[in-house]
């Protein structure tokens, strides 16, 4: 883990200081709810990132990640292999993207459909809007028509 004087430049610019205060204003709203998880990941090829998890008290909530690497964002939620977001950029359009996924997912506004070797999470914002992400896994290039009605459902509860 990278302590503040061995971070990396561009974990202390405007958007690395707005995600770490996103982080600080969750702890202090949801307390003992849950724990949050800061610290830096080494990845491959020596390259590397800030991780900040949130992990809830609640067995029946789902837990998010998001990931800084400095030349994006990445942020994941789900329990399958759907969940996944890479976002190219890291400006202040991701950051807002963050900030009101993850605040949707707190609130228990998400849910995962599972099939064979693939779930979609879907994630449902305050203003009635939804987005979703489908992963798939080794054996999830085979066609499943149909999977998302006939998959496992599963509706996560709020942090609180």
């Amino acid at each position: 883990m990278a302590t503040e004087e061995s971070a990396p430049a561009w974990s202390a610019d405007g958007i690395g200081r707005r995600l770490r205060s996103f982080a600080d204003e969750l702890e202090r709203e949801l307390g003992h709810t849950c724990k949050v998880r800061r610290q830096w990941e080494s990845f491959e090829e020596g390259a590397g990132g800030l991780v900040t998890k949130l992990i809830p008290s609640r067995t029946d909530a789902l837990a998010v990640t998001w990931i800084d690497f400095g030349s994006g964002l990445q942020m994941e939620a789900g329990l399958g292999p759907g969940g996944f977001w890479e976002l190219d950029e890291r400006d202040d359009q991701a950051v807002e993207f963050i900030q009101s996924t993850v605040r949707a997912i707190t609130a228990g506004r998400v849910s995962e459909v599972f099939g064979k070797s693939r779930s979609r999470v879907e994630v449902t914002y305050e203003d009635g809007s939804t987005d979703h992400e489908t992963g798939y896994g080794i054996c999830g290039i085979l066609p499943q028509p149909g999977w998302r009605r006939r998959g496992r459902k599963v509706t996560y509860a709020p942090y609180r």
